[in-house]
């Protein structure tokens, strides 16, 4: 049996994070195309009262690794909400839509901190898709649509965009099997075992592999472009996902109960 992008998430093969947006992981300056929200700059104001230093204030843990600095950098100059995470997310910013979702998450109760943290996981890895870390995206991506599958949603917007996440990384993932399989040199059967995942990712490492594409139909996608990529059966783009939830949604599930293990987010 073929081995997909969810059948590595469901053996969890993919292994924990370890603070995937370190000081060293800085936003791209720039993106082959102009995204309705510029990327080249994160606004920041002066810091909250909720974050300053005050006496006997422990650091608190970063949800992708490390310690937050107890004189932590300045917040964003718009309030964090979970309509401007989406329309950076949307815009393609997605390191200032890891902070803006980060903010939130601290606060948020059940079922909306999972579905926080999911989301914010994908933002991570899309960031680090397009800054050539692409183990890292991979991780990233699995980790996150395994908790936003884990409220079992079966319509509305939190379910379709599961549905797109799944398919950009099930794209991720051969287009890396592709690239690990075959160079110039040698060609190895991507059979499943140990050794062959641990090529996943490293081919590649510190090129820009995938970049957004505006395309003709006016939807952004995910396109691959490697040196001596042999394979013609498979399309070298996957249309980018959007999250067309708003706050209003996200509030609705505070109120709907859970029955038979299922959300329902109309």
């Amino acid at each position: 049996m073929a081995t997909t992008a969810s059948t590595m998430v469901q053996n969890q093969i993919l292994i924990p994070s370890r603070g995937f947006l370190s000081s060293h992981s800085k936003p791209s300056q720039s993106l082959p195309f102009s995204l309705p929200f510029p990327l080249s700059s994160r606004t920041r104001t002066t810091t909250s009262p909720a974050r300053r230093s005050s006496p006997g204030l422990r650091p608190r843990r970063r949800l992708t690794g490390g310690i937050e600095p107890l004189e932590s950098p300045e917040t964003e100059s718009e309030q964090p909400t979970f309509d401007l995470a989406v329309k950076l997310f949307n815009g393609g910013e997605f390191y200032r839509c890891h902070d803006v979702l980060e903010e939130m998450w601290y606060s948020a109760e059940e079922p909306i901190r999972t579905l926080l943290h999911g989301i914010l996981q994908c933002a991570v890895g899309f960031h680090h898709l397009l800054n050539q870390n692409h183990r890292g995206a991979m991780i990233q991506l699995g980790e996150g649509l395994c908790k936003i599958k884990k409220l079992e949603f079966k319509e509305g917007p939190f379910f379709q965009f599961q549905q797109e996440i799944s398919a950009a990384l099930e794209f991720v993932y051969q287009t890396q099997k592709e690239l690990a399989a075959c160079n110039d040199e040698y060609c190895l059967t991507m059979d499943g075992s140990e050794k062959s995942y641990q090529l996943l990712g490293s081919f590649g490492a510190g090129q820009q592999l995938y970049s957004l594409n505006l395309g003709s139909d006016a939807k952004t996608h995910i396109l691959f472009s490697a040196p001596n990529h042999y394979s013609s059966e498979r399309p070298s783009r996957v249309k980018a996902p959007i999250l067309g939830a708003t706050e209003k949604h996200l509030i609705a599930l505070r109120y709907i109960s859970k029955s038979d293990g299922i959300y329902a987010s109309s």
